[in-house]
């Protein structure tokens, strides 16, 4: 027992740094993606926390197998490079050790791919369409650069704002020019900010203290009104339509549904828990095999195994999708096979490595000791 707590303590701290490293680069990639698409205006400032946690919550899912994968092998190949192996197997504990104790840790680690996968990710990505709709809505204005024109509306009209206040939302010496197949006109205001309107919930950007030219190009009918206060309504973009979308349906009701579409995404969920769970011990028996120090022939391996078997997977499921495998075969050949090979690696680590039967001529021509 204490054996496999050593060994489990390994594998968490290797596990530990690699999904750090792998958070950290992923946060700081998604970061960067957000902060661009907020200053070009496509997406509010103030969202963007909001959509790196739920995207760093359904990335776990293929965080966590990778990194435990990963993990297993680093600490197998460590402990077998500082000779502990070699004491381990003197105090009495061989490979099943090792596997015990991996799979203990691959199946707590499993649990918790699959809560995200089964539950917490269909609502993640629902939660994520209805943030990007209410985001794209609410940078209509809130996303301008000063000093940049902004096409609203589908570029009827163009928006310019010379600065922005310190409160992030006001616009500072504005400008709005018009510009369709009925009006024409140009509008300065010394600032605007969003409005929402609390009964019919319309959005208005609302100009304060300036002047509008209306009329048509070449015309001398212009209309010219000053203001203190003019709203402007701002047309919100149409919400995206998932209903039909299978990515979006919760698990239990997949359940309900019949064809290749939704078979192949009900099995595509539990992948990334049985990854979870026979990975690891796949990693253990790649780290025994590598002895010696050429270790990154066995990191070369073992990361090459783990990209043809998402690899598989991935194409499995277009093969499902499209009707071309059975869905009763479907992903469940792709994870019997992985399993099959780690039973063959098994059966090979455990056979006796330093013995080797002598030929019967080698027996006969043996001197005899008197």
């Amino acid at each position: 027992m204490i054996l496999q707590w050593y060994f489990v303590k390994e594998i968490f701290r290797a596990f530990g740094m690699i999904i750090g490293a792998l958070l950290l680069i992923y946060f700081s990639s998604r970061f960067a993606s957000y902060l661009a698409q907020a200053a070009d205006g496509k997406i509010a400032a103030d969202h963007i926390f909001g959509l790196i946690s739920l995207k760093m919550l359904v990335s776990l899912k293929d965080l966590i197998p990778m990194s435990l994968y990963l993990g297993v092998f680093t600490a197998v190949v460590r402990m077998q490079r500082d000779s502990e192996l070699t004491a381990i197997r003197a105090a009495g504990g061989g490979p099943g050790l090792l596997l015990s104790a991996a799979l203990k840790l691959s199946a707590v680690a499993a649990v918790i791919v699959g809560i995200v996968t089964l539950y917490a990710e269909p609502r993640a990505e629902l939660s994520l369409v209805d943030i990007r709709n209410q985001t794209k809505n609410e940078a209509t204005i809130a996303g301008v650069k000063a000093g940049r024109f902004k096409e609203l509306s589908g570029g009827t009209r163009i928006f310019y704002a010379e600065t922005v206040a310190d409160d992030e939302r006001t616009l500072q010496t504005t400008f709005v020019q018009v510009q369709n197949s009925k009006d024409n006109g140009l509008m300065r205001a010394e600032s605007a900010h969003i409005e929402t309107d609390a009964k019919s919930k319309d959005r208005f950007a609302v100009f304060f203290n300036g002047i509008s030219y209306a009329g048509n190009p070449g015309a001398l009918d212009y209309v010219i009104t000053r203001f203190d206060r003019y709203a402007l309504r701002v047309e919100d973009s149409a919400p995206e339509d998932v209903t039909n979308n299978v990515n979006y349906i919760r698990t239990l009701e997949l359940f309900k549904f019949r064809g290749p579409l939704y078979s192949a995404e009900l099995q595509w969920r539990f992948s990334a828990a049985i990854a979870t769970l026979v990975l690891p011990s796949l990693a253990i028996l790649i780290g025994l095999a590598n002895r010696g120090s050429n270790w990154y022939l066995g990191l070369v391996t073992a990361i090459s195994v783990y990209f043809v078997y998402n690899n598989l997977l991935g194409v499995g499921k277009s093969l499902i999708k499209n009707g071309d495998l059975p869905s009763g075969i479907g992903l469940w050949v792709f994870h019997l096979a992985l399993i099959g090979i780690v039973f063959a690696l098994i059966v090979i680590q455990r056979r006796p490595s330093g013995y080797r039967r002598r030929p019967k001529q080698e027996l006969l021509r043996a001197p005899r000791l008197r």
